[in-house]
């Protein structure tokens, strides 16, 4: 048993990757479970590899090779700990150690590609880059504002209950604008594909089709369609319909623009204040006035 798992890692640990990245509230969930239902791909949910697994291996490794130059440890003939070249191929295999884990029943010969979603993913981009060098990074964008609203809804418990929903809102926009510039300036000559949320929603099968091209998966209409619809909002949300909402859901309305029926025009201007000239960059309706406040 031991051989047949070390031989299905061992083929893991060749295949390509991917990271699916994003703020909160932004589809990373849902794209997640699109990329896991296609036939070729494997997409972990939040295992937080590279924010958790990774440090943790990379300090037992370096806390090990600092050991073996103290010589007050060390009797006679020591060995060198590994260095950093030595560390990464280890936590390739802890990836593809990880995939294995959770490859259920899924035919692995039919696989291409390997990956995991995390909204973390989108703070260590370079730390993903230099344990996988040739890693695709697919970036998320949502309107900051629906971003907002929803995770002030779903995060509420956690959150200090002195926060009130507009200053929510205006941390959460401008963390989306600095995260989207920060993303491009790391992946400047890198594997980065962003896509917006409300494409993805408007025309799902040929965005679909699109990233997965960018993966290295196959965009043949059958493969699409069996993605798309595994991952469909009535199917994700227990049968309800777009737009019937359940705050306690994790997906809670599935629809875009939902900010402008609930969000109040103070909460709209500190978003636009924050985040007004990323947002006209990236096609999001801002006011003149927002835009200007943004620009000033």
């Amino acid at each position: 048993m031991s051989e047949e798992i070390e031989a299905v890692i061992r083929r893991l640990y060749d295949m390509p990757v991917f990271f699916v990245a994003g703020l909160p509230r932004s589809g990373t969930t849902w794209l997640q479970q699109m990329l896991n239902a296609h036939p070729q791909l494997l997409c972990l949910g939040e295992s937080h590899f590279i924010n958790d697994m990774v440090p943790g291996l990379y300090n037992v490794l370096w806390n090990f090779t600092k050991s073996r130059k103290n010589p007050e440890r060390t009797w006679a003939p020591g060995v060198v700990g590994p260095q950093l070249d030595h560390m990464i191929p280890v936590l390739r295999m802890a990836f593809a150690s990880l995939a294995a884990a959770n490859l259920g029943e899924r035919d692995i010969g039919a696989l291409r590609a390997i990956g995991e979603k995390n909204p973390d993913n989108l703070y260590h981009a370079e730390r993903i880059w230099r344990v996988f060098p040739d890693a695709r990074i697919v970036h998320i964008i949502r309107d900051p504002r629906d971003g907002a609203i929803s995770g002030f809804t779903r995060f509420r418990a956690r959150l200090s209950q002195d926060l009130t929903r507009t200053q929510y809102v205006a941390a959460y926009a401008k963390d989306w604008a600095s995260r989207i510039a920060t993303a491009r300036g790391l992946a400047k000559d890198r594997p980065y594909m962003e896509i917006r949320y409300e494409d993805l929603h408007a025309d799902t099968s040929a965005r679909a089709a699109e990233i997965f091209r960018f993966i290295g998966a196959s965009d043949d209409p059958s493969d699409v369609t069996t993605a798309t619809e595994a991952a469909s909002f009535e199917r994700l949300s227990g049968g309800r319909k777009q737009g019937e909402v359940d705050p306690a859901s994790h997906y809670r309305r599935g629809e875009v623009g939902g900010w402008r029926d609930e969000m109040t025009p103070e909460e709209v201007s500190a978003a636009e204040r924050a985040a007004g000239r990323m947002m006209a960059a990236m096609g999001y309706e801002v006011s003149a006035e927002g835009l200007a406040a943004a620009l000033a």
